[in-house]
């Protein structure tokens, strides 16, 4: 699977679930089967908001199958 395939996989998802996101987006971890693909959380640009946490989106895609799994984050 290419870099690009797994943004717009990602991108799919959190679009699907109404999660909101600020592209572009990064990849982060990348195992055998799966990878990690970050972006940025919207109220993280928010010069009224003091603090985001966490202050970005992260699923994990599959590489086999498209597969796709949100990371919660505390």
């Amino acid at each position: 699977m290419t870099d690009a395939q797994y943004f717009e996989i990602a991108e799919q998802y959190l679009l699907s679930r109404n999660i909101g996101y600020l592209p572009p987006g990064r990849l982060g971890r990348k195992e055998d089967d799966r990878c990690e693909v970050i972006f940025h959380a919207p109220e993280s640009l928010d010069p009224n908001v003091a603090v985001i946490d966490p202050p970005d989106v992260r699923v994990w895609v599959s590489a086999t199958d498209g597969a796709v799994q949100l990371i919660y984050q505390m």
